[in-house]
C-alpha cells in the first residue's frame, strides 16, 4: 500500500544517510514518501545525489537511482536546507569512545538540537542509532523540548542484516515504543507503509534494549562456537565435524559455525548495552564475555600462524602475508570494514611477524579501500597466491568458495600455509602443491597430517 498524496506525514527527513540510513530512505521513497535525507559528507551527498551508493548492497543502486529521478528522493548537506518535513529520522552512527568502551553520543545531540530548531506543532521524531538504555528519554528529549512545541517521539530500532537491509525493511517485524500512546501509534502507521507487522512496545526504554539483545545473543552464540573451535584444537579434531554433527536432527542444538565477529553492530552493542545497566546499578554478568572471547581471535590467528611458520617456512627476506576477505563478513557480500577483524589481525602480524610484507584482498572492496588499512592490494585472485608464505581467509565471500585451491597453491612459496578462519574447504580432500599446507581455525589438527 502506496502512501497516500495528502497523508500528514508523506514529507520525512532522515538525517544520517549511511547504511541504516540510506536503505530505509531508498525503501521509504518507493512506499510514496517524499524523502530529504541529511548527510554533511560532501563526497556521500554527491553520491545520493547522482544514484549511487558509496557502499555495496545488491540492488541498492538501480533502486536508489530510479527513486532520485522519479524525485521522491533527495540529499542535502544541512538540515537548514530541508523544505519542508513532518517526519524527522535519525539514523547517524554511535561510536565507542576507543579507550573506554562508552558510546560517543555527540552526533545524537547535534542532531536532535538542530531537529528542535525546525519542529512544528505534531511532527514526529523517530531514533533509529542504536543507543544505551534511557538516551531517547533523557538525552534526546530534553534537547527536543527547547522547541517549545508539542511533538510525537518514539523509538524504531534498526535490526536488517546488511547485505539484505532492502529486502528485510519490507519483511521483518518493526518494533515500535514510543513515549506515549499517540507516538507510538504515529510512528507504527508510519512503518506500517514498509512492513506488514508491527511490534508495539510499551515504553521507549523496551524498543531500546531489544536491538541491543538482540546482537548480544548473536555476540555470545558466535563466541561460544568459536571456542568449541579452540577445544577442538587442542582434542586435535574438527570444529566443523563436531558442530554440523551436534546439530543433525537434534531440536535442542543451534550451535553456529565458528569464525570472525565484528562490524558496525556487533563488535559495539554489547558493549552499549552494558553501560546502560551499569548506569542503572545493574550486573550484566554476561554481555562481555562474548566479546572476550571474539577480541581473542587475531591474537589466537596469528599466534597459531608464527608457530607454524617456525616448523616449516625457511627464513626469507620478506615473506608475503596475504589476507583474503577485508570487509567485516563475506555473506551477504559487503564493502563495509567498520569494525572488521582484519584490522587488529593487521596489527597482531605487525606485532608478531615484523618480517613481513601483507597484502590484502576482497571482491567487494576497492583498492583505495584496501590500501586505507594500510596493506598492498592484490590485483586479483591469482595475485592472492603467487609467491604468498601466508594465505589467510578472514572471510567467506563467495568468490573463495569456487578457488582450486589444488591448482592455485603451485603459486604459492614452498612450504606456504593457508590458513582459514571460515573452514570453507574439505581440508581431508585437497591434494596442495609444494609443501603447501591447509588448516585454520578449528582444523589445526590437519596440519599435523
Amino acid at each position: 500500500m502506496k502512501v497516500p498524496f495528502n497523508s500528514k506525514d508523506r514529507e520525512v527527513c532522515i538525517i544520517g544517510l549511511g547504511y541504516v540510513g540510506l536503505t530505509l530512505a531508498v525503501v521509504m521513497a518507493e512506499a510514496g514518501f517524499k524523502v530529504t535525507g541529511v548527510e554533511r559528507n560532501n563526497h556521500i551527498n554527491d553520491l545520493v545525489n547522482s544514484g549511487k551508493a558509496h557502499f555495496l548492497e545488491i540492488g541498492l543502486d538501480a533502486r536508489l537511482e530510479q527513486q532520485v529521478k522519479n524525485g521522491n528522493l533527495k540529499s542535502v548537506i544541512s538540515i537548514d536546507e530541508v523544505e519542508s518535513a513532518s517526519v524527522y529520522i535519525i539514523t547517524v552512527g554511535t561510536p565507542l569512545v576507543n579507550n573506554s568502551k562508552t558510546t560517543n553520543l555527540e552526533a545524537i545531540k547535534l542532531v536532535s538540537e538542530g531537529v528542535a530548531k525546525r519542529l512544528k506543532a505534531d511532527d514526529i521524531v523517530i531514533l533509529r542509532s542504536t543507543v544505551k538504555i534511557g538516551v531517547s528519554r533523557n538525552v534526546v528529549k530534553p534537547l527536543l523540548d527547547e522547541a517549545g512545541v508539542e511533538y510525537k517521539l518514539a523509538f524504531c530500532p534498526e535490526r536488517t542484516l546488511e547485505g539484505k537491509a532492502l529486502a528485510e525493511l519490507v519483511s521483518l517485524p518493526q518494533v515500535v515504543g514510543g513515549l506515549d500512546d499517540a507516538s507510538t501509534m504515529r510512528a507504527s502507521d508510519i512503518f506500517g507503509f514498509l512492513t506488514p507487522t508491527i511490534i508495539r512496545v510499551t515504553t521507549l526504554e523496551t524498543a531500546e534494549i531489544i536491538k541491543l539483545i538482540n546482537n548480544t545473543q548473536r555476540d555470545l552464540m558466535f563466541a561460544f562456537a568459536n571456542e568449541i573451535a579452540g577445544y577442538c584444537d587442542v582434542v586435535g579434531i574438527s570444529a566443523r565435524e563436531v558442530i554440523n554433527s551436534a546439530n543433525i536432527g537434534y531440536p535442542r542444538s543451534s550451535l553456529a559455525l565458528p569464525g570472525p565477529v565484528g562490524g558496525p553492530c556487533l563488535e559495539k552493542d554489547p558493549y552499549i548495552l552494558s553501560e546502560g545497566i551499569k548506569a542503572l546499578k545493574g550486573n550484566p554478568a554476561l554481555a562481555l564475555l562474548g566479546r572476550t572471547v571474539n577480541e581473542e581471535l587475531p591474537k589466537v590467528t596469528i599466534e597459531n600462524i608464527q608457530l607454524l611458520l617456525d616448523k616449516k617456512v625457511t627464513s626469507q627476506e620478506k615473506l608475503k602475508f596475504t589476507i583474503a576477505g577485508l570487509a567485516f563478513k563475506g555473506r551477504p557480500e559487503t564493502s563495509d570494514l567498520r569494525g572488521t577483524l582484519a584490522i587488529p589481525i593487521i596489527d597482531e602480524i605487525k606485532r608478531i611477524l615484523p618480517n613481513v610484507e601483507i597484502f590484502g584482498y576482497d571482491p567487494a572492496c576497492s583498492n583505495e579501500e584496501i590500501s586505507s588499512l594500510g596493506i598492498t592490494p592484490c590485483g586479483n585472485l591469482e595475485d592472492v597466491f603467487k609467491d604468498s608464505s601466508v594465505l589467510l581467509f578472514q572471510n567467506n565471500n563467495p568468490a573463495f568458495e569456487k578457488l582450486n585451491l589444488n591448482s592455485l597453491s603451485r603459486l604459492m612459496r614452498q612450504n606456504g600455509i593457508i590458513y582459514d578462519l571460515w573452514s570453507q574447504f574439505d581440508g581431508t580432500s585437497l591434494e596442495l602443491s609444494n609443501g603447501v599446507r591447509y588448516g585454520g581455525h578449528g582444523l589445526m589438527y590437519l596440519y599435523n597430517k
